[in-house]
């Protein structure tokens, strides 16, 4: 069955985060804990930023963190072509062993107000940060889907037998680098259409825009997105979800799985609070599997 392959360090999985750098990611995407005014380049590199440190926080052992994972974070629109937008230590490398994200973690201090016996109090507390917010140029989106498949081809070489590599685009408006919408189309399906033994590449896209209009969701046929030419493009870019994504996408937004049988891994004119969903359930596989790593490691033998 497609998309069950255990992941091990053996077999390890892979992440890549494609994220729109436009000067339109400048525009407010809600508020913080103050009431500040913050962009939608603020929001995404926040919730990016909190993803990578769970993704870390699974794969930690008692000897250090296992890597079970590659990741990589692909910026466009910084300049007019797509770059991994790594920094530090890590700058100029494309995808990277988790347990090197975690060790090249920038460690910050913020405050956060929490709720203690019914009164508000301010915490410090500290987080881990690899992308900083940017919005800079124009969108191009169709070169950074370019790279994806650049990059992964080489992975999949490597990683023949491994769970399929997922890809999360986040972006808030179409690529300007693309002559037609067949031209973007045809780049998507040339990057989903690399696979595994186990199965196709995932592609899951992300649109914000923090509109009136309702989020659309990981929806199951393009009659429940609005009249939006767009929309229907992202729909048709977008991957099915794996029976396993789809179990846990039912379970969290209360769908009925018999009466859901196919679903596409998108979301159009998400909120913050979709993203977030998104990005949780887009990384789902790291805690499906879970239990199977755990039971491995406690047969397998240390390594010196």
């Amino acid at each position: 069955m497609a998309y069950s392959q255990e992941i091990s360090r053996e077999r390890r999985g892979a992440f890549l985060f494609l994220v729109d750098q436009s000067r339109s990611m400048n525009k407010p995407f809600g508020s913080d804990d103050a009431g500040r005014d913050i962009s939608r380049a603020e929001v995404v590199a926040n919730t990016l930023n909190a993803t990578l440190e769970e993704l870390v926080n699974r794969c930690m052992r008692d000897e250090g963190v296992r890597d079970y994972f590659d990741i990589g974070i692909i910026g466009y629109g910084r300049t007019n072509r797509p770059e991994f937008c790594w920094r530090n230590a890590l700058a100029g490398r494309s995808l990277v062993p988790i347990s090197e994200v975690a060790d090249n973690a920038e460690v910050v201090e913020k405050d956060i107000t929490v709720v203690v016996r019914g009164q508000p109090m301010v915490e410090r507390v500290a987080t881990a940060r690899w992308i900083e917010p940017v919005a800079v140029e124009s969108t191009p989106m169709n070169g950074a889907l370019r790279l994806a498949q650049a990059t992964l081809e080489a992975w999949i070489a490597a990683n023949p037998l491994s769970f399929p590599p997922a890809v999360i685009n986040i972006t808030d408006g179409m690529a300007n680098d693309v002559n037609s919408e067949d031209e973007l189309l045809a780049s998507a399906q040339r990057l989903t259409g690399l696979r595994t033994a186990d199965g196709n590449v995932l592609l899951i896209n992300c649109h914000i825009a923090g509109g009136d209009a309702p989020a659309v969701i990981f929806p199951g046929s393009a009659d429940q997105l609005p009249a939006d030419r767009y929309a229907r493009l992202l729909f048709e870019m977008s991957s099915q979800m794996s029976d396993r994504h789809r179990a846990v996408i039912c379970e969290i937004f209360d769908r009925d799985a018999d009466a859901t049988p196919s679903m596409r891994g998108m979301a159009f004119n998400a909120d913050a609070v979709a993203l977030v969903k998104l990005l949780d359930i887009g990384t789902r596989q790291a805690i499906v599997f879970a239990p199977a790593m755990a039971a491995m490691e406690a047969t397998e033998p240390r390594r010196g």
